[in-house]
């Protein structure tokens, strides 16, 4: 991306591919362990927070992003990633609840 101005799009592509990378390397070979013990019920409640979390943040950031984007289509795509972002987000709240309150 060496067309990138001082609009601050390098500091978020930056910061995007550090949580990419750091999910890659330290957090999905965990996941794809097939020899690990099966996740108990208290931490799959955290785990679906903390994937809750990381998808409202993805989800502000793209819908951040609409309104600075120069291209026609481009605020539309950034709008609607975000809606369904945080959606997702949604969906895994309310798993999350279900999940805590069968714990309680």
């Amino acid at each position: 991306m060496d067309s990138v101005t001082d609009s601050g799009i390098r500091a978020m592509v930056d910061a995007v591919d550090e949580a990419r990378r750091q999910l890659r390397e330290n957090a999905l070979p965990k996941a794809e362990d097939r020899g690990r013990e099966r996740v108990p019920a208290v931490e799959a409640v955290v785990m679906l927070g903390s994937l809750a979390d990381l998808l409202e943040v993805t989800g502000e950031l793209a819908a951040a992003l609409s309104e600075r984007m120069a291209t026609h289509q481009s605020p539309d795509v950034y709008h609607q990633a975000g809606v369904r972002l945080r959606g997702e987000a949604g969906n895994l709240r309310e798993a999350e609840r279900r999940v805590a309150e069968r714990l309680s």
